[in-house]
């Protein structure tokens, strides 16, 4: 029965940890739209309150890695079941990067560009929303296998649309007039928040892996 207890604790972590993560990346989207729009006090704020839900999830896969390790799931699986989150706790990482480089650089030129970047951002959030729909079909009861490739597809599909837009804006803004520097510091800009949807699509493809072995 303790392992039982131990496995149900593992499964309510591990979502609240993709739940830790979500609120991140709502929290640098609103950030990076105040670097948008010159608002530097609010985009210091969402800097700050990121920093602190980062360590949160530091902590909630610590907290899975002892309860794996002293006993939850069969050993076959455990390491499986750690390097999923690990992977989920990589796209808190990037978020928090993402941010930090916005707030201590704060790119300007952004008045051409501000469309492009909302669209980009949209798109990671849903990105990221199919994948929390995925992690709740591995661990949440009755999920099933059908339902969580459908979504781990449109993780595949969305990112394929963020990488073309990165594209797009790429070449405008290396067409446009701007100096090279200013050009440089968007395109790393623009870098950073890609990183978090390839992160997102790696984590994607990590649970379907370990779908192929069970679902929890």
């Amino acid at each position: 029965m303790l392992i039982f207890k131990k496995e149900k604790q593992v499964v309510e972590l591990a979502l609240r940890h993709a739940e830790t993560t979500q609120e991140c990346l709502h929290i640098m989207v609103a950030g990076i739209n105040a670097l948008i729009a010159n608002d530097y006090a609010r985009l210091a704020q969402s800097t700050e309150q990121v920093n602190r839900l980062e360590d949160k999830a530091d902590r909630q896969l610590r907290d899975v890695r002892e309860l794996l390790y002293s006993g939850a799931y069969l050993p076959t699986i455990r390491g499986d079941i750690y390097r999923l989150l690990s992977r989920v706790d990589s796209v808190t990482n990037k978020i928090e990067g993402c941010l930090d480089f916005a707030n201590c650089q704060k790119p300007g030129s952004l008045d051409n560009y501000g469309d492009d970047l909302h669209a980009v951002l949209e798109l990671t959030e849903n990105c990221y929303a199919a994948l929390h729909t995925a992690l709740r079909a591995f661990f949440k009861p009755k999920g099933t296998v059908e339902a969580l490739r459908e979504s781990t597809r449109e993780v595949g599909q969305i990112e394929s649309l963020i990488d073309t837009r990165e594209r797009e804006l790429i070449t405008s803004l290396f067409e446009s007039g701007l100096p090279l520097a200013e050009k440089l510091h968007l395109e790393e800009l623009l870098a950073r928040i890609t990183r978090i949807s390839d992160e997102i699509e790696n984590t994607a493809d990590e649970l379907e892996l370990l779908s192929l072995k069970s679902i929890i």
